[in-house]
Formats: C-alpha cells, structure tokens, sequence
C-alpha cells in the first residue's frame, strides 16, 4: 500500500493535483512502511514542480527519520539532504532550501552524530553548501548559525581531524565572501575557527589554514576598492590574539607580510595600506603597553616578540614597496605609511601612537639598513622630532634597537 501509494503522489505531482497530493502526504510520511528514499523521491518531484507548499510538507513529514536517528543511519540521512538541498538551490526554491538546512543542522547537532570517519566528509560537503547559499543569498544570520554549529559539532572529534576537514567549507567560504564581498561575514568564519583550533591538532590546522588564508586574501587584496582583505587581516590578528599562544605569531605576521607585499607592489603603499594597517596597529598598541609596563629585554615576554615581528613584517614592506619606485628608499615608504595613517581622521585620537610607531620604525630601519640609511634625508618632520623616543623608553625597547 505504501510503495502504490508514494507512486500515485508522484503521479498526483505530475499531473498537477497538488490539493490531493497535500492531502496525502500526513498519510504517507505517518506510515511505518514508508522509507527515506520514497520522501527524498517525492521531494524531487515537488521541487522540479515548483510547488513549494508540498515540499515543505514533505521535508515535515521527513523529520520523524532525524529525531531518534541510529548512528549507522547518518550517512544516508546527510547526502539525501545535501542533495535536496543541492536540487533546490538550483531550482531556486528558497523556503525548501532553508527548511532543509534547519534539519541538516538539527541532525547535525543531535546527540548521536558524533564525527566519524564516514560522516565527516558528508558534514562537510552540507556545511559547505549551506554555508555559500547563505552567503550567496547575503543572509548573515542563518551563515553564522551554519558556521557555529558545523564547528560545535566538528569540537566533539577529540582527535582533532574533523576541525581540520571542515577547513574545506570554511576555505569555500572565505572564497565566496570575497567573490560576493560580504565582508559582514568573516567574523563569523573566525570565530568557528577560534574554536575549531582548541581542539584540533594545531600545527597541521594552522598550516592548512593560514595556506588557504593567503590564497584568499591575495585575491582580495587585488581590488583596492573593496575592504575584504584589511577584514581579513584584522581578522586574522583577532584569531591570534584571542589564540594566546607565542607560536602563533610568527606564521600569522610572516603570511600579513606577503600579501601586504602583494598589495604595495600592485597598488603603491597609500592604495594598499589598508591592507596592512591593522597588523601597524597591533605594533603600536603594543609598543605603548611596552613602555607603559616593560622593564627591559625578557627573552618570555609575548608583546616584546609582537613588537619585533610587526617591525620586520613593516621593513620588508618598505624594502618592497621602495624596490618598485627606483627613487625611494625604505625609510620614503615608511614616511609615506605616516602620512597615509595620519590622514584617516578615525585615527587622529591616536597621533602621537602613531607617530612615535613610526619613529620606531625609522630608527629600526636605519640600525638593520645602514647603507641605505646613511645616504638618506628624511623629509617628514614630525618623525624626527620631536623625537617620542626618550633615553628611558630606548632602554626598554633595547630588545629591538
């Protein structure tokens, strides 16, 4: 009765008898006889009929299959809804795809889904999905609820290995924020992986990631008009300071480098300091807390090991941008990053931070580039003085210079 029955709604669905067929779905779904594949096979149908109400019923009536759902039985559940979901993101059926993605993130979510070696890599093609429709459709909330819960559900891996193939949607993500520039979205995407990263083998996940990560932000940092790679620079930093570990610092100053190397060499430093600005900024905040609370050089001290990080990332910075402009020194290109940070008004509350970050940065420049620097003349004023470097502070910053 059931198998004639799923057959005559499909032959209702055909034939356009959508009251009848509505009528009979309760029916069907109710049945014990009836399987997942015969509402999956149903669903189709009323998707490529382009009636909306009978998917949503169907996809009601499906639920019972999610709520008590054996572990051995995740895996067909995930791929009947990522392809459901696929057949109506293509069939643009917007409620229908929703609904689907609330049950995939209910399963998701449920007790008994616990990564595993055959239901990660289907978590992971339905997340990635999920996830660029919402991004594609600039819904930020249902993306952020994607994100959390596949990085919750992803925390439960002891082994970590989860966390680190999740990183497959996340770089799809990230891909199409910037392809879309939905910047809105990106702390979102790091705040699953802050996450993600406490409980993953770290060292494979960061590599991976930051690898991803510089693919990224070198396509966006292509286009000076758009803010997404100064966002994901800035986010990136966030990930590193709410990380708390010395080790990450090095890879994440090393990787803003390359793309803020990217962008000057493409655009000059005034078009492609936004791009780097935020990781100047991590530099002078901790130079103030420097010489507000340091004592002297402490091979341990975190912010001492930023300051010099942020200080070479700048150098080689000017180095590039200086090596493009064949009449420029270094110290020309630091001069320019001054001026070009002093003209944003949202920093002119943090003028003298940013001009004595500056002077540091010339002086370091001239004790690592002494042949450069003894051929050249400053030509900015309010970085040679007042000089905002006192004996005492050169004292404490003897770490660096």
């Amino acid at each position: 009765m059931s198998v004639s029955g799923w057959a005559l709604l499909r032959q209702q669905i055909a034939t356009g008898d959508y009251e009848l067929a509505l009528q009979a779905i309760p029916h069907l779904t109710e049945s014990k006889a009836t399987k997942l594949a015969d509402c999956a096979a149903a669903t189709r149908h009323a998707v490529y009929a382009r009636r909306p109400e009978l998917v949503l019923a169907l996809l009601e009536g499906s639920r019972r299959f999610l709520d008590t759902v054996p572990l051995q039985a995740l895996p067909e559940l995930l791929e009947t809804l990522t392809d459901l979901l696929a057949v109506c993101i293509r069939e643009k059926q917007l409620d229908p795809a929703w609904k689907i993605t609330d049950l995939g993130l209910g399963l998701i979510g449920s007790a008994n889904s616990a990564p595993t070696v055959a239901t990660a890599p289907l978590v992971v093609k339905f997340a990635g999905l999920a996830g660029r429709y919402a991004l594609r459709r600039n819904d930020g909330g249902r993306f952020a609820e994607i994100a959390a819960k596949t990085a919750d559900w992803a925390t439960r891996d002891n082994s970590g290995q989860s966390g680190t193939a999740l990183l497959e949607a996340i770089d799809s993500w990230l891909h199409r924020i910037v392809r879309y520039d939905r910047v809105e979205a990106v702390p979102a995407v790091f705040e699953a992986l802050s996450a993600l990263y406490t409980a993953a083998d770290k060292n494979a996940f960061l590599t991976l990631f930051l690898q991803q990560w510089r693919a990224v932000a070198a396509i966006a940092c292509l286009n000076p008009e758009s803010p997404a790679a100064s966002i994901l620079v800035e986010q990136l930093l966030t990930f590193a300071v709410r990380g708390n570990e010395p080790e990450l610092w090095p890879p994440v100053t090393d990787k803003i480098g390359e793309v803020a190397a990217l962008a000057v060499t493409r655009h000059g430093v005034v078009a492609g300091f936004p791009v780097f600005r935020p990781l100047l900024d991590v530099g002078r905040i901790q130079l103030n807390d420097e010489l507000k609370f340091g004592t002297g050089p402490d091979t341990d001290n975190p912010r001492q090991r930023i300051i010099r990080l942020v200080c070479l990332a700048a150098l080689k910075i000017a180095d590039v941008a200086a090596h493009g402009d064949m009449t420029a020194a270094a110290g020309d290109k630091i001069e320019e990053m001054y001026r070009t940070w002093m003209s944003d008004p949202r920093f002119e509350p943090h003028a003298r931070s940013i001009q004595r970050f500056c002077q540091l940065l010339l002086i370091f420049w001239s004790n690592n580039r002494k042949r450069a620097a003894r051929k050249w003349a400053p030509r900015e004023k309010a970085l040679s003085e007042p000089l905002l470097l006192s004996e005492e502070d050169r004292q404490k910053l003897s770490f660096l210079l």
